[in-house]
């Protein structure tokens, strides 16, 4: 009897547990509606099986899912590619033009150019005459050493089209001087020209009409006229450099290096280009 009972017992333990487990995994209708939403990419399929079954079998797998559909749907679409434009059969190839390392210094007017634009940037440029006169090649070559460039005293296109990117000084002196220490200075001129004019005017008339040598200074930089005079000879020495105190020591090294008097040298006069050596 006691036997019975408990064969008993256990069966019923083993049906509970079949039907308990049945009821959740094996309900034909959740599976076919799972089966029929699982692959599909439409957010909405996936959301009618969680409704319909919040605590199924496959409840966990679907957020899954739809937690994957959200994502993608929230990311812009790739853009397209631009179109592709044919070129226009009617549009004829540009030409080359010439290469940056050919000789420039082939035509006057150009060579005319770089003798204005090199006096303009205070080189020793005399005659402005469309013709590369040894004049002008030491002045190229000065201005290609200055610039880091190879120093040929010839130019190419390259050299031409750097020379014409230069800024051009735009405030300019200029310190003439003559024979028995006739001498005049000017500065804040708008150009090299104008500042070199008004000083030989000026001392060619202190020296009644007699020559005068002239050197100009521009912007900053500043220039002294070292001088002596006495029972045999005289001279005059015009230095320009970046600073005023530079530009006089200098005048008086070449004086006392050059005068038969050395302890007869002094320095006449003193300028900025921009007038700062009034300050």
């Amino acid at each position: 009897m006691i036997i019975t009972r408990i064969g008993a017992l256990c069966l019923g333990l083993v049906l509970l547990a079949v039907s308990a487990g049945g009821a959740r995994a094996q309900d034909p209708t959740e599976v076919a509606f799972w089966s029929m939403v699982k692959e599909s990419k439409r957010v909405a399929d996936i959301k009618a099986y969680l409704e319909a079954y919040p605590r199924g079998a496959f409840a966990e797998l679907a957020r899954q899912r739809l937690g994957e559909l959200e994502r993608v749907s929230a990311q812009p679409p790739p853009m397209p590619p631009p179109p592709q434009r044919l070129p226009s059969p009617a549009s004829p190839s540009p030409s080359p033009g010439p290469s940056s390392g050919a000789p420039a210094l082939t035509d006057a007017s150009v060579i005319r150019e770089v003798q204005e634009r090199l006096y303009n940037l205070n080189y020793e440029i005399t005659q402005i005459n469309g013709r590369v006169t040894d004049e002008t090649r030491v002045a190229i070559r000065e201005w290609q050493s200055n610039t880091r460039r190879q120093p040929t005293g010839d130019m190419t296109m390259d050299d031409l089209a750097a020379l014409r990117n230069a800024p051009l000084p735009a405030i300019w002196g200029a310190l003439a001087f003559g024979e028995r220490g006739a001498s005049a200075v000017v500065w804040n001129r708008t150009s090299r020209r104008e500042a070199v004019n008004a000083a030989l005017s000026d001392c060619r008339g202190r020296n009644k009409g007699g020559e005068c040598k002239v050197v100009s200074a521009a912007e900053k930089t500043c220039g002294a006229l070292g001088f002596y005079m006495a029972n045999v000879g005289w001279g005059a020495y015009a230095i320009i450099r970046p600073t005023l105190g530079q530009a006089t020591a200098e005048a008086l090294n070449q004086c006392r290096e050059k005068a038969r008097r050395p302890d007869a040298c002094g320095v006449r006069i003193t300028f900025c280009a921009d007038g700062s050596h009034q300050q």
